[in-house]
């Protein structure tokens, strides 16, 4: 398994699947060897059937450099191959790759695995495929093709002249299913330059058990933060404009004009709660609405999802599957979440939480603003969430998915 991050190390929903489906593989007798990006390589350890090891290859990133050697870091790259020449993997399955260990990773795992084609499964997160930002000029429209050279946001590819080009060769030459997390994810693909590669959708998945809130959650996440009695709108995750924190400040202007509410905002970027900050103030949001709640341990963020009335999910782009609304569904919690790219597929407007347009802040506030209105209605949205991310979004029903590309039993 390759991934760029690996828990502990890690930030991102990428690394977290990562290693969930490496320990899920592992408990069905699988041997895995997970190779990510470190500050420097280690040597496999004598690893049992039923076991993950975890080994690091060096992977130098300098930052004028950075977007070519998310094409091919030589270092990491020339760690991979050595660390498949010894395991002789009869699998393989990629996750994120396009900033540290580099596409040409999936070259040196399927050239040092062995002479013959072993199964190799790229699982794709995001769409730096095709798009070195968050695909953002298609504004949330999944079936809209990408156009660099005019957008803003993607200026910076040209400076990496046929870069996209040179992806998709590695891709076609290397992989052997390309697995999309979500439809809407796997139709942008396909419109943007890869209907030439075998697509699989496999959703994301999380364990039901994990994801349980548990009495007097509520009061230590408030007490944690010193938040008052007022609702609570959670969002979370990699906090970033893209994601929609930008519009959520300014929805959350026309959810207190009917309800009293405060904003929680989760993750690990000090700067951006900055930006939020000023959002706020320029919208008219009074201090003490919005809180930094920072980045949480599992048992924070267990405890933030028993605090929260209603969990907004905003972002601005196609977003391909954010595990904040799967969590948030099995821990029983409404969630408003945005019209664009995957959270149509996971929240049924109206059944497990409302559906609306985040470049609509009033829209947007509104939706948030019904449901903590209605607390009857509201609990009823979220025990019909769980109900569903239980049985759509399973961590099993993931784990087969993958094991039937990969072909290795489950």
């Amino acid at each position: 398994m390759l991934s760029d991050t690996y828990p502990p190390v890690n930030r991102g929903g990428a690394g977290e699947v990562a290693s969930l489906v490496a320990d899920g593989l592992a408990r069905h007798g699988h041997e895995i060897l997970v190779v990510t990006a470190g500050s420097a390589g280690s040597a496999v350890p004598v690893t049992q059937p039923g076991a993950v090891t975890v080994a690091t290859v060096s992977s130098p990133v300098i930052g004028i450099a950075r977007r070519h050697l998310s094409v091919l870091n030589p270092v990491a790259v020339a760690g991979v191959w050595t660390l498949a020449r010894r395991f002789q993997p009869e699998a393989v399955h990629a996750h994120n790759v396009h900033e540290r260990l580099s596409f040409g990773a999936l070259l040196a795992a399927r050239g040092g695995a062995s002479k013959h084609r072993v199964p190799l499964v790229l699982t794709s997160h995001d769409y730096l495929l095709f798009c070195l930002t968050k695909f953002l000029c298609s504004r949330g429209n999944a079936a809209f093709r990408a156009t660099p050279a005019a957008c803003t946001h993607c200026r910076v590819i040209r400076r990496v002249p046929g870069r996209n080009a040179i992806v998709h060769g590695i891709v076609r030459r290397t992989v052997t299913t390309l697995a999309c997390i979500s439809h809407a994810q796997a139709m942008a693909m396909g419109v943007n330059g890869f209907a030439d590669i075998r697509t699989a959708v496999v959703h994301n998945g999380l364990d039901g058990g994990a994801c349980e809130s548990r009495p007097g959650d509520g009061d230590a996440f408030r007490r944690r933060l010193q938040l008052d009695g007022r609702p609570i709108v959670l969002f979370g995750g990699r906090a970033s404009g893209a994601k929609g924190g930008d519009q959520l400040v300014r929805a959350m202007s026309h959810v207190i004009r009917r309800v009293p509410a405060q904003l929680v905002v989760l993750g690990d970027r000090p700067e951006y709660f900055t930006v939020v900050r000023r959002i706020a103030a320029e919208s008219g949001v009074p201090s003490g609405v919005v809180h930094d709640g920072g980045w949480l341990d599992p048992e924070g963020l267990r405890q933030a999802h028993g605090a929260a009335t209603v969990c907004a999910i905003p972002s601005v782009y196609p977003d391909p599957f954010n595990l904040m609304t799967l969590r948030a569904m099995l821990h029983e919690r409404p969630v408003v979440g945005t019209c664009h790219g995957a959270t149509p597929e996971l929240v049924v407007d109206g059944v497990t939480g409302r559906i609306a347009d985040p470049w609509d802040a009033e829209a947007f506030g509104t939706a948030i603003a019904d449901v903590i209105a209605d607390p009857a209605t509201a609990a009823a949205m979220g025990a019909a969430g769980r109900v569903r991310a239980i049985a759509e979004f399973s961590l099993d029903r993931q784990l087969a998915g993958y094991a039937q590309l990969l072909g290795v039993p489950v």
